[in-house]
């Protein structure tokens, strides 16, 4: 709307209105003005900035963290040579130490197989062996004629002593014998410093003994003497040979 022209006279509709205009805008009074509200929304709008920004750079510090070397050297410098004394270039790359195999010890031992009394168990590569109460049979099935014939070893004859432990050899095949008290759970039999474990055949409840089975070098008279441990599964020691 146009001003009114000071020097043109207005006529009675246009100066009332004028008039009921002034009088209701005079009534009328602006709300203060929020200006501690409009500083808390700033604020707020600041540090969600804020934490905008420090997010990236954070993730950003950690894989740098795990990007870089680790340097063995003193703070700030580079890790020096053991062997010529000579400190790795800033571009050198550390060389990474082949992975150690775990430790025989580590290793979990295999478990105790217990077998019925005149049960053919198949042991590889042709080979077979059977337990009963009073004996342990050995064939050799890929021998002419499929192995018809058992060799056999007494249990209860008295020939090895209680608490003992034998060998018997079959080329590769390894057969430590117990006899005596106790559960044996772990055989081991080194030849010319190799050490096997071998897997525990039993029969169920106490027979008074156990046969195990390995794969090795062999045993033969003028080789050098193998040696024997049988322990039970806590591994205590329960004979060994020599």
């Amino acid at each position: 709307m146009n001003a009114p022209d000071p020097g043109r006279p207005e006529d009675g509709a246009a100066a009332s209105l004028r008039r009921a205009l002034h009088a209701t805008a005079g009534e009328l009074a602006p709300p203060p003005y929020p200006a501690e509200r409009v500083r808390r929304l700033g604020r707020r709008r600041v540090r969600t900035r804020r934490a905008l920004v420090a997010v990236p750079a954070a993730v950003a510090a950690v894989l740098t963290a795990v990007a870089l070397p680790q340097w063995s050297g003193g703070e700030g410098l580079p890790a020096a040579d053991s062997a010529g004394g000579k400190a790795l270039g800033p571009r050198a790359t550390p060389s990474l130490a082949p992975a150690q195999p775990p430790a025989p010890s580590a290793r979990p031992w295999p478990a105790v197989r217990t077998v019925r009394a005149g049960e053919p168990v198949e042991i590889g590569r042709g080979q077979v062996l059977t337990l009963s109460t009073d004996q342990v049979c050995h064939r050799d099935t890929t021998e002419p004629g499929g192995g018809v014939e058992d060799t056999c070893k007494s249990v209860s004859d008295g020939n090895q002593a209680s608490g003992s432990v034998s060998i018997q050899g079959s080329g590769t095949l390894l057969r430590p014998l117990y006899i005596g008290p106790g559960r044996a759970a772990r055989m081991t039999v080194e030849v010319d410093g190799e050490v096997l474990r071998a897997q525990v055949l039993t029969l169920e409840g106490n027979p008074g003994y156990a046969v195990g089975y390995a794969w090795g070098a062999g045993v033969s008279f003028d080789g050098p003497t193998p040696k024997i441990r049988v322990s039970d599964a806590e591994g205590e020691l329960l004979a060994e040979f020599p």
